[in-house]
């Protein structure tokens, strides 16, 4: 799973106060069962597994974007409404697969 999550959720995962997340405090794009999903459960349509998953936060438009890097080709966006300072957020899930972050 990976996304943005705003700064109060940041300090309080730095902190190990918090392991459930506040509906509306985290956008993110997860991967689970052969399948990807959106913050909130939407799926994402026509989508194949990828090996490289960009992140693109225009915060003048207030959109997160998620894209297949090698097919160059969007996988989803969405709107946020956050105030404030936003942080990335992944977390490698327990299924012991490897994740790594590169830079663009």
């Amino acid at each position: 799973e990976l996304g943005v999550v705003c700064e109060e959720i940041r300090n309080a995962l730095r902190s190990n106060t918090m392991n459930i997340f506040l509906k509306g405090n985290l956008l993110s794009l997860r991967f689970s069962q052969g399948e990807y999903s959106l913050t909130g459960g939407k799926g994402v349509r026509n989508c194949k597994p990828c090996s490289v998953v960009g992140v693109f936060l225009d915060q003048e438009d207030y959109m997160l974007s998620f894209f297949d890097v090698e097919e160059k080709c969007l996988l989803e966006s969405l709107f946020f409404e956050f105030s404030g300072n936003l942080y990335p957020f992944f977390s490698p899930g327990s299924d012991g697969k490897w994740l790594g972050v590169r830079p663009v």
